[in-house]
């Protein structure tokens, strides 16, 4: 990635700004557009941009570890700011990694041009996907797209939907849809710059976020009635569309969770420090804990390395990143579960990061894909490529 080292030493001043105000910052329950601003200022929206259009994107071999990299020192500062951030590139990849079918690349050329030039005059890109009652699925959406007269990818959107993270940041907004006489979902994007949430737009707050796991994320939730929207320029290959990223986005996501655990452990061994010498102070149990721990850290900081590393050697390695993924989302919760047996009952107060913290890292197995869909994924994985008779010889 260009400027790759200059784009971590400004993440890193950022974190370092954001990690001052933490306490107040974690009592948060909704975002600051204030942020985005100190993001969009020091070339961060640029992330995700192909250099071809003026961003600092090259491929996936080269710039899926400055992106990660980035969103694991800013969740040194600031978890929820972190993962928010982490929606805009994802959306991003959907239109700067897919390769479609010639048939259709003049129109897909002609919208990611428009796409990558909005994020790079400093729109976010975020996600509404998920839906009541859909198990986080996409395929299941109930939501329906009905085209409008005379154009090909304008459509109206009705139905409901829910984790709506970043809203009222964000000025375009991913979601999936099932186009009117059609047997499969398809991709759209919302187009939210300055649209009201009273329902007048047809764009209507149900629910807002209530603070519970990433404090202060915005994830609202919206019904939608005849709102407009624009269908992704390669109709009828969602799952193409989809898995054309190879991992690096639920990568993304673990690259958050990985920079919190890591904020966590200095956090508790500056606490324990206080206390005096921890071969003195610690209790035996306290000692195992805080071993097991630190295990569990070395776990996660190689499972992610190793997941940065398969998608830089293969360019695309699902398996790789989702298997780091589930593993770092099983053991994140261990850890911050383990401090929190250290730090006693002083976690359950508002002044310790550590409770946050905990509710934070549980997230990662919620996020894209959920726990059932991302074992559903492994579990197919596993087998691909596996002939009968290779399985006859195991």
């Amino acid at each position: 990635m260009r400027n790759a080292d200059a784009l971590l030493a400004k993440t890193h001043e950022i974190a370092a700004a954001l990690a001052k105000e933490r306490r107040a910052r974690q009592l948060r329950r909704k975002l600051d557009p204030s942020d985005f601003q100190r993001l969009r200022d020091k070339g961060l929206h640029l992330i995700s941009v192909p250099v071809a259009y003026g961003g600092m994107w090259e491929d996936l071999h080269h710039s899926v570890r400055p992106l990660c990299e980035t969103l694991r020192i800013l969740a040194h500062g600031d978890s929820s700011l972190a993962l928010v951030f982490s929606m805009h590139p994802s959306v991003l990849s959907f239109w700067r990694d897919a390769q479609p079918l010639a048939a259709s690349a003049p129109a897909w050329e002609t919208q990611r041009r428009k796409v990558f030039e909005a994020a790079r005059e400093g729109a976010w890109w975020g996600t509404i996907t998920s839906e009541p009652g859909s198990g986080g699925d996409v395929a299941n959406t109930k939501t329906v797209a009905q085209p409008e007269n005379g154009t090909s990818l304008a459509y109206r959107l009705t139905g409901q939907k829910h984790f709506g993270s970043g809203s009222g940041v964000t000025s375009y907004m991913l979601t999936t849809a099932l186009p009117a006489g059609e047997q499969q979902p398809d991709w759209f994007f919302l187009d939210v710059r300055d649209v009201p949430w009273d329902g007048s737009s047809g764009m209507k707050l149900v629910a807002e976020w209530d603070g519970h796991g990433m404090a202060s994320t915005n994830s609202h939730a919206f019904s939608f009635r005849d709102f407009p929207a624009t269908r992704i320029a390669w109709p009828g290959h969602w799952r193409d569309v989809l898995e054309a990223n190879g991992g690096s986005v639920s990568l993304s996501f673990t690259a958050v969770v990985v920079g919190i655990t890591e904020a966590a452990m200095a956090f508790m061994r500056q606490e324990l420090l206080k206390r005096g010498n921890p071969a003195a102070t610690l209790r035996a149990y306290e000692k195992v804990e805080w071993v097991s721990a630190e295990q569990e850290a070395w776990l996660i900081g190689h499972a992610y390395e190793g997941a940065l590393q398969a998608v830089e050697r293969k360019g695309r390695a699902r398996h790789d990143t989702l298997m780091a993924k589930t593993n770092i989302a099983r053991l994140a919760e261990s850890l911050l579960t383990r401090l929190c047996r250290i730090s006693g009952g002083g976690v359950f107060a508002r002044h310790s990061p550590l409770g946050f913290w905990f509710e934070d890292v549980r997230a990662l197995g919620f996020l894209r894909p959920p726990w059932g869909l991302a074992f559903d994924g492994l579990f197919e994985l596993s087998w691909q490529g596996q002939t009968a008779s290779q399985t006859e010889t195991v």
